[in-house]
């Protein structure tokens, strides 16, 4: 009876967990077939750049920013040194900027990606992020 019921229970367990392994990976942009790799769905805001201020330097840089974006503030945590440095730049209150990313368990926007919306002369001179 306990032989029957594992391989009931495989069988079960097989059938439940494909679909949901093949919903979570998607087959990678070169063609080859070998090559899988997980997208997440990333969110994108756009607020207006109004408070920065650093949490840790070492052993690695946690930067946060907050983001006015129609009324909602949005709290913003970098962990890529380089975009933590180009935000310490960047004057407040002037800029808009476009962050890309997703929440974290704390309700903190993690940002992956982000540009200037509004380009003046200062961005010309020091350049985008990416």
């Amino acid at each position: 009876m306990s032989q029957g019921f594992f391989l009931y229970f495989i069988i079960f367990l097989h059938i439940s967990i494909i679909p949901i392994v093949f919903f979570l990976i998607k087959k990678h942009e070169s063609g080859h077939h070998n090559y899988f790799v997980y997208h997440e769905v990333m969110e994108t805001h756009t607020g207006l750049l109004t408070h920065i201020k650093v949490f840790k330097e070492k052993p690695y840089a946690i930067t946060g920013m907050l983001i006015w974006e129609n009324d909602v503030c949005i709290n913003c945590v970098i962990k890529n040194r380089p975009f933590a440095r180009y935000v310490l730049s960047l004057p407040m209150h002037q800029y808009e900027i476009e962050v890309e990313g997703n929440y974290n368990s704390r309700g903190q926007f993690d940002v992956k990606h982000m540009r200037i919306v509004n380009i003046d002369s200062y961005i010309a001179l020091i350049g985008t992020p990416e």
